[in-house]
This record gives structure tokens, C-alpha cells and sequence, in this order.
């Protein structure tokens, strides 16, 4: 008996169900099958011992083996090579008799192809046959296109490389407005460290379901639940409806987003959602694109993805802004309106806040006077006030 045998006892019993089928149904059983697995008088008693009465406890219980390990199919392929069936004639038959289509099509064509080709040894090992973690541990040794090319391998190598790290540091989805009237979207992949040919990795959905398409594509990183990200960037300024299918990938991830920086063009609840889905504690930096009300303020300061942050800027410009309590003493510069004193008023602080123990160094680009809408950032040191101008438009 083979080594492969000895290790896989249940692969011979399929292999007997299977052949047991076959002769009730008047095929021939080859002698090469049974000389390749070794003779064992065990096996033939086994063999002789399986009735039909209880096949369909029996071939549940065959379904069940197949489903839980496909190694356990490797010898009826080889016994359908041996059989002189086609790849289509032998999956069709195994699926029949085991009475399931939860067949890995691309280990199953491997398997049948190198049979094929004349090489019948069943001890020699491939990843599948690999213990989990050492499999693991050499798909976080490859860059991410490897990464991707061995997941569309097999289901099984699939499932390994969604548990692994990914080679990857950095995601940014774009939405991208095109001179004509459709739009598409880019999924950038950046990786921080390492040669230059495998730090970036681009792809562009365009034409119909482009939107599904990406944000799918986005979800299969995100699901991972050993991703850590340096930076995570959401960028649309073409459609809000697309923002809200956005958010609904985020809601239906299986875990809370890592990553160090946030940067996101998010409207309101939407932002207040995102903000949600991260990971407390692994968040320092937050950038908001979007058009926040002070109500917005007021719900995202409550979040401990917030709390725990060490840096927030604001993007868009707003009128209204809720006075965090840490940020007790600051100074700010500016080269025209409005002054200190002006900012202390608006904000409804007195003199005696301006704590001149303290230095907060904050300058603004030169303002026209006429433009009185202020943006904000707010940071662990302070506040930097700023103005939109023309060229900022």
C-alpha cells in the first residue's frame, strides 16, 4: 500500500463506494486501480462487505468526506484515467455516484491532467496536501498579483490566501468623471515597502455593473480579517447614490477596518457610518472631503474611532463648529481677517483662553476678505482655520 493510502484512508473508501457503483451499474473494475493502491486483504473484505441496501446513508456519508477534503476524490480520477473516460465523462460520473456538485473543478482538472500525462504517483505533494500554516507562510512571502493568481487557482487555495496577510499596505478607490456622460472607477493597490515593480497595482471598472464590480473587488481585500492598512481612501465626487452602495459593502464586511489613515469624501451619516466600521484604537489620522453640519461634529466626537485619534482635518468648509474640550489653549496666525480676537468670539471663548503659555503655530494662505466661509482642522495640537479661495475652487 502506498504512502498516499496509508495517510488517506478515506479516499480509499470513496474509492470503493465508487467502484462498488460502477460494477452494480456492469463496468468493469481495472486490476491497475487496486495495483497502484496495493493489495490489502482488508480492502477486499471491505469491499465485498458494501451492499446497496443502505446507499443512500452510505453515499451521504461519501458526500460528506469528499465535501470536508477533495483529496479524497484523487483515486476515483485516477481509476476514470485508468478507465480511458474523458475529463467530462469522469466528472459527470463521480458527480452522479457521490451524489454532489461541491467539486474544486481546477484541483480536479490538475489531478486528471497530470494522471494523464502518464504520472500516476499519488505521494507526490502539492500545496493542498501542505499542512495549512506552511502554506499560509508562503503566500505572505509573495507580492499581491501572486497573491491573486494563486487564490483563482483552486477554492482551497482560495480560502488559504483570504486567511493569509496580504502584500498590500494602501487602498484608494476613485471615482473618476469622464468627458462623456459615463464615469468609471479605480482600484489602486500600493505596498509601501519593497522593489519598485510590486508597490503598486491598478485596475480600472468600466462599462455596465462597473460600480458592483469594484466595490466587490474592494470587498474581497476588506473581508480579510488580517488586513492592515497604512492608508484607506475613498474618493467620489460623481454620485451620491454610489457613496450609499459604498457604505453598504462597509456594513456587510465580516470585520472592523484596520488602518492607520482615513481619507474620505463622505457626506454627513455616511462619514459617521465609515468612521463606525474602523477599528478603535488602530486609527490616528482622519481626513473629511465631505460637508459635515456641526450636528455631524457633535455624533463623530462621541465615537471612540474619534477619541482615540491623533489627528483630524476637515476638507470641506462649514460655518458651524463644536469646541472640543482638549483643545484648551492655541494660537493663530493669519495674514488678513479674521483676527484672534474675532476667532475667540465666534467660537465663544474669552480672552483668558488665548493661554500664551502655550504655542500653536497655524497659518492660513492669503484670503480675500469678501470670502468669510472658514475650513478647519483640528489636531492634536490645535486648530488651523482656513479660507477657501479662487484657486482653491
Amino acid at each position: 500500500m502506498s504512502k498516499f493510502t496509508e495517510n488517506n484512508p478515506s479516499a480509499i473508501e470513496v474509492l470503493l463506494f465508487y467502484e462498488k457503483e460502477k460494477k452494480a451499474k456492469g463496468e468493469k473494475l481495472s486490476n491497475e486501480t487496486w495495483d497502484l493502491i496495493g493489495e490489502d486483504d482488508e480492502l477486499t473484505i471491505i469491499f465485498d462487505k458494501m451492499t446497496m441496501k443502505d446507499d443512500e446513508s452510505k453515499r451521504k456519508e461519501i458526500r460528506k468526506l469528499v465535501v470536508k477534503n477533495q483529496v479524497n476524490l484523487r483515486l476515483c480520477i485516477l481509476s476514470d484515467v485508468i478507465n480511458k473516460k474523458s475529463i467530462t465523462e469522469s466528472v459527470l460520473s463521480i458527480i452522479k455516484v457521490i451524489g454532489t456538485q461541491d467539486i474544486d473543478c481546477q484541483d480536479f482538472e490538475f489531478w486528471f491532467g497530470r494522471f494523464s500525462s502518464g504520472n500516476r504517483n499519488l505521494d507526490q505533494k502539492t500545496f493542498s496536501d501542505m499542512p495549512i500554516e506552511v502554506v499560509g507562510n508562503i503566500v505572505e512571502q509573495l507580492d499581491f498579483p501572486s497573491q491573486m493568481r494563486l487564490r483563482n487557482m483552486s477554492n482551497g487555495l482560495r480560502n488559504i490566501v483570504d486567511e493569509s496577510r496580504l502584500s498590500i499596505d494602501q487602498i484608494y478607490l476613485d471615482v473618476i468623471e469622464c468627458l462623456c456622460p459615463e464615469y468609471h472607477l479605480e482600484l489602486s493597490i500600493h505596498k509601501s515597502e519593497g522593489p519598485e515593480s510590486d508597490k503598486k497595482w491598478e485596475y480600472a471598472y468600466r462599462g455596465e455593473d462597473n460600480v458592483k464590480k469594484a466595490l466587490d473587488g474592494m470587498k474581497t481585500f476588506l473581508n480579510n480579517r488580517r488586513l492592515w492598512l497604512e492608508i484607506f481612501s475613498w474618493n467620489n465626487r460623481v454620485s451620491t447614490e454610489i457613496d450609499y452602495k459604498f457604505i453598504d459593502v462597509i456594513n456587510s464586511l465580516n470585520n472592523k477596518l484596520e488602518t492607520e489613515s482615513l481619507l474620505a469624501n463622505l457626506d454627513g451619516d455616511l462619514m459617521i457610518d465609515l468612521l463606525k466600521a474602523i477599528k478603535p484604537g488602530t486609527l490616528e489620522y482622519l481626513d473629511f472631503g465631505g460637508k459635515l453640519e456641526s450636528v455631524h461634529i457633535d455624533r463623530l466626537a462621541q465615537l471612540d474611532q474619534w477619541k482615540k485619534a491623533k489627528n483630524v482635518t476637515f476638507v470641506k468648509l462649514f460655518l458651524l463648529f463644536t469646541q472640543n474640550d482638549e483643545l484648551y489653549s492655541f494660537d493663530i496666525e493669519t495674514s488678513t481677517k479674521p483676527s484672534d480676537l474675532e476667532i475667540g468670539e465666534a467660537l465663544g471663548l474669552p480672552d483668558e483662553s488665548f493661554d500664551k503659555n502655550y504655542y500653536y503655530y497655524f497659518k492660513t494662505p492669503e484670503m480675500t476678505e469678501a470670502d468669510e466661509n472658514m475650513g478647519v482642522c483640528i489636531t492634536k495640537w490645535g486648530i488651523e482655520f482656513r479660507r477657501e479661495t479662487e484657486e482653491d475652487d
